[in-house]
């Protein structure tokens, strides 16, 4: 399906990718795993053909199909519809299109042949029923069948990708590339996605950070190298990678500790034997005989000499074990603002958008200290409640109460409280209590942020890089009260772990929205409420709404 041999791509002079090689079969599922920044969606783009390598192959199957889904979509203008997007995208149209047009000269063998090709595939793709095909897909990836006469120049950004993600799933491509597939997507949607590509036959090669959907979904782990940016191919699923790879790491770790310590006793052995050979020669005989002095000096010298020597032999031939580059881990903690009164008080407020969707009233009382998990599907109006408690989102009633000493720290799911035409130097010299440029680029350099991506213009910055930006600012900004919508999408898998100890330790309040499963189990909230439709409902726990939502997703597929 496909094959690629010694990929090389640089970046004028960033490398990205140095000697990649791996190979895919047909019906394979692929988990591309590896930090911000190592070079993954820029695989995928030169994979999908979008994008040119510097040097090595690419080879793909003849004729193979190749579906791509990127991290971020392009500002779309065309006028239509969701179905009108479906049909265009997944290759339906063309497909028709073609066949239409062979089907007057199917007297010719080459004809016939490529029609035969062509009726297989619109027969993979279920051309016949491809309009209840597409509104399954759309439901299942949480839009109202509504959704499929609208369009898309009115859809918001979260939906537009969910309607190019069952664009990308219903061209049933022989390979698919999926670029965090799940940033926009509800719990539900995300178990509805599970259960499609698990019975896909196309190959997938897809790069998530969520943890429980590529142990579902993956059945091999490609990493990509942070230092020597080449990859490797991993049999199993996401965690047995993890498992696998931290236990190399020990083993390697011990056999380089068991080597370097042979080696070292025998240097030291050596040294000794060395010693014992000049006290020897220097050693002075009672009678002052310089004959025999010299016959004790040469024979210290041959026998311990000698066996120094050999020693030091040994020690040169002991196998110098190499051992894998730990990158330093990405270190996150949010140190809370000191202050009085940091309770938030909800009264019977409701917020929401002119002649458009409105959330409440809202009830809630939460102390200062409290961390709160925010769940529902998609659209029952999560971030208008986090606008309304952070004050951006005005009130049409009742009251937000946030206590004087209440220093709130937001992150939102699209960053978009970045000003995008700053750089990150910038910004953080204006709001943030570090002012000297050295200082700032040190800060951020923790966050992998290293280079010109300091000084580059927000817009510039790649998803991954503006959230752990949003994160550093946090950090740095010392908020006591963190309100916090999706804080997994675009981090890799190692920063969200950093990110979840650093929520542990978390002395402070905080807001929490996330469908992360992985990530969320690892939280130990104090409260937790779900959203329906603009109104709120106190859940018994996390767990007790998990398994109800599981169910409902259950019942939908």
């Amino acid at each position: 399906m496909l094959t690629v041999r010694k990929l090389y791509k640089r970046y004028v002079t960033v490398r990205v990718l140095l000697g990649a090689e791996f190979s895919v079969v047909r019906g394979q599922k692929v988990a591309l795993v590896g930090v911000n920044g190592v070079g993954k969606s820029t695989l995928l783009r030169i994979i999908a053909g979008l994008e040119k390598e510097d040097r090595g192959d690419v080879i793909r199957a003849r004729r193979a199909h190749i579906s791509y889904l990127p991290q971020e979509l392009p500002e779309e203008t065309t006028d239509d519809t969701a179905l009108g997007y479906l049909r265009r995208v997944s290759g339906i149209s063309d497909l028709e299109t073609e066949m239409a047009e062979l089907e007057t000269k199917l007297g010719n063998e080459e004809s016939l042949e490529r029609y035969g090709e062509l009726r297989d595939r619109y027969d993979r793709m279920e051309g016949y029923s491809f309009e209840g095909k597409a509104l399954s897909a759309i439901i299942g990836l949480g839009l109202p069948g509504s959704f499929m006469a609208r369009s898309l120049a009115e859809m918001s950004g979260g939906e537009r990708r969910r309607v190019a993600l069952a664009a990308a799933l219903l061209s049933e491509a022989d390979l698919l590339l999926l670029d965090e597939p799940t940033n926009d997507l509800d719990l539900s949607a995300i178990l509805w996605l599970e259960s499609y590509l698990r019975k896909s036959v196309s190959a997938v090669i897809v790069a998530s950070h969520d943890r429980a959907f590529l142990d579902s979904v993956a059945d091999k782990v490609l990493e990509i190298d942070y230092h020597f940016r080449t990859t490797r191919m991993w049999t199993g699923n996401y965690s047995t990678y993890f498992k696998e790879k931290a236990e190399e790491l020990r083993r390697e770790r011990e056999e380089f500790e068991r080597s370097e310590g042979e080696r070292e006793r025998l240097y030291e052995t050596a040294d000794e034997k060395r010693e014992w050979a000049r006290i020897g020669g220097e050693q002075k005989m009672p009678d002052k005989d310089r004959m025999s002095q010299g016959y004790h000096r040469d024979r210290a010298e041959r026998k311990f000499g000698a066996a120094a020597k050999a020693l030091s032999t040994r020690a040169d031939k002991v196998k110098k074990v190499k051992i894998g580059i730990v990158r330093d881990p990405l270190a996150v903690y949010f140190e809370p603002a000191e202050g009085e009164d940091r309770d938030i008080t909800i009264t019977g407020a409701v917020g929401g958008y002119a002649d458009a969707f409105s959330a409440g009233p809202i009830d809630l009382a939460i102390p200062f200290g409290a961390h709160v998990g925010v769940f529902g599907r998609n659209g029952s109006g999560k971030s208008t409640i986090l606008r309304m408690i952070a004050g951006t989102l005005p009130l049409s009633a009742g009251t937000v109460i946030l206590g004087e000493g209440v220093k709130l720290g937001v992150l939102t799911q699209e960053n978009d409280i970045l000003p995008r035409e700053k750089s990150a130097v910038e910004w953080f010299a204006s709001e943030t209590p570090i002012t000297d440029e050295l200082d700032i680029i040190r800060f951020l350099n923790k966050f992998l942020l290293v280079g010109d991506a300091a000084s580059f213009k927000m817009d510039d910055l790649s998803p991954g890089e503006r959230m752990r930006l949003s994160l550093a600012f946090l950090m740095a900004t010392k908020s006591n009260v963190l309100i916090l919508d999706e804080p997994s999408n675009h981090l890799d898998l190692e920063a969200v772990a950093a990110l979840s100890e650093a929520l542990d330790l978390f002395p402070g309040t905080v807001i929490l929205v996330s469908h992360d499963r992985a990530f969320l189990a690892d939280r130990d909230f104090s409260q937790v409420v779900s959203v329906d439709n603009g109104r709120l409902f106190v859940e018994k726990d996390y767990d007790t709404y998990l398994e109800k939502a599981m169910t409902e997703a259950a019942r939908g597929m």
